[in-house]
């Protein structure tokens, strides 16, 4: 997951998406004033934030995340019954997606019941703007999510039954509570929707707790954009390594008996230059003289 850490200490992905204010408006930025984007454009930014996520839970889920995000957006579901069976299909298949990411088997069960609890909550808090489209607290009850994949009709306490559960262990349940965590950070609340003051001071600890659990196992995200990149250097190797070292000393031998034998024969040639005046001289003298016939 990748975060950065807002004014409140929660986990913030600021390259994806934008996390709308009370009421579904977006804070003005400072670095540019352009117009509020559509919320499909926000549901397709979240979605390719969520798919190239490395935690497998996250990525298989990204459809259903990106829905409730552009819920958050907009506040506003048109087509409750189109929804809902969007997200039983996407149930339905997420186990074995999450397979194929690799996920670890033994928490997709709890993956699916909290996704199931988060969706249905989403969807009972959200009223649409024409009385036709509205939905009835009541009519999704009746076929929740949750009652559908797992017989049950509320489970805003597990999820923190559960939560607190996962944290005892930590390290062999990272990926499902940093997808408990991204629930809360899109203010899932369960058994807290109707707390107090003190009630919702508590929620706000425990997803801070949970981002402080997270962080310490994960580390922080790197500040460079290339952190273990050592340019060419690594990718080469030495001549040395390259080339065997009794190659080099036959190659080494093989230039040093040219080079002798080049050399002796340029001194043989200039020898046999040198020498051949005095060879004559050396004939004369050893050749006896003629002895006269009338003698």
């Amino acid at each position: 997951m990748k975060e950065v850490t807002s004014e409140t200490g929660h986990l913030v992905d600021k390259s994806t998406y934008v996390v709308p204010k009370a009421g579904g408006e977006v804070g003005a930025s400072a670095v540019t004033d352009k117009e509020r984007p559509d919320s499909e454009s926000v549901a397709s930014d979240a979605r390719q934030t969520f798919s190239a996520s490395l935690n497998p839970l996250v990525a298989a889920a990204s459809t259903m995340l990106s829905r409730l995000v552009e819920i958050k957006y907009t506040k506003k579901i048109d087509d409750p019954e189109k929804l809902k069976k969007e997200w039983v299909r996407e149930l339905g298949s997420f186990q074995s997606r999450a397979l194929n990411l690799n996920a670890e088997s033994h928490l997709l069960d709890q993956a699916s019941y909290v996704l199931c609890t988060v969706l249905d909550e989403a969807a009972v808090r959200t009223q649409s703007p024409t009385a036709e489209g509205a939905v009835s607290k009541h009519d999704w009850s009746a076929t929740s999510l949750l009652y559908r994949m797992h017989n049950e009709t509320f489970g805003g306490e597990k999820f923190f039954l559960i939560l607190n559960a996962l944290r005892g262990n930590p390290v062999k349940h990272l990926d499902l509570l940093e997808l408990m965590y991204l629930c809360l950070s899109l203010e899932f609340q369960g058994k807290y929707h109707a707390a107090d003051t003190e009630g919702k001071a508590e929620l706000n600890d425990t997803r801070d707790g949970l981002y402080r659990t997270i962080r310490h196992l994960r580390g922080d995200a790197p500040r460079e954009l290339s952190p273990h990149w050592h340019g060419l250097k690594d990718q080469r190797r030495d001549l040395v390594h390259i080339v065997p070292w009794w190659l080099v000393v036959l190659f080494t031998l093989m230039c040093l008996a040219v080079m002798y034998s080049g050399f002796a024969w340029v001194l043989g040639e200039q020898r046999e230059t040198v020498l051949e005046p005095y060879r004559q001289l050396d004939a004369a003298v050893i050749q006896p003289p003629l002895q006269d016939k009338d003698a």
